[in-house]
């Protein structure tokens, strides 16, 4: 029974995010095709997919930026930080502050990371980064209706 209950709380913990997230609207300023929730399609690291357990979803709200991960039976990962696009809309800088703060694990992403956008639609997104080993991610996403 507790299992059961801790299951429900989750999710509606997760329902209630996800509304919060959805009725806020563009604060200070348009931010354009990022605004809404993106899943992360496909991941490559040097060209070859990566095999993922789960969907990835990105979110990004004013300089608000959510990773999140649906498990098996719907568990939810999620972790938060800040995003920043460069005045060039060519690059992309996510962080996750405090690193002393769990942050969800995703083949590639880090605490710091820079992207370069290779690719932008309003329902498709590629960008990639290199990471402290050296290995090149690319990230394909797909925004969400």
């Amino acid at each position: 029974m507790k299992k059961t209950t801790s299951y429900y709380l989750l999710i509606a913990s997760f329902v209630m995010a996800m509304l919060v997230f959805a009725s806020c609207n563009r604060n200070h300023g348009d931010i354009g095709i990022w605004f809404g929730t993106w899943h992360v399609d496909q991941i490559t690291a040097g060209g070859t997919p990566v095999n993922v357990d789960g969907d990835y979803f990105f979110q990004f709200q004013n300089k608000v930026f959510r990773v999140s991960n649906v498990g098996a039976h719907e568990q939810v990962e999620e972790s938060y930080g800040t995003w920043d696009e460069s005045e060039d809309g060519l690059k992309m800088t996510v962080s996750f502050p405090d690193p002393t703060v769990y942050y969800i694990y995703m083949p590639g992403l880090e605490t710091e990371n820079h992207f370069t956008i290779t690719r932008t639609s309003s329902r498709d997104l590629t960008f990639t980064k290199t990471d402290t080993t050296g290995a090149t991610y690319s990230y394909h996403l797909k925004k969400q209706p």
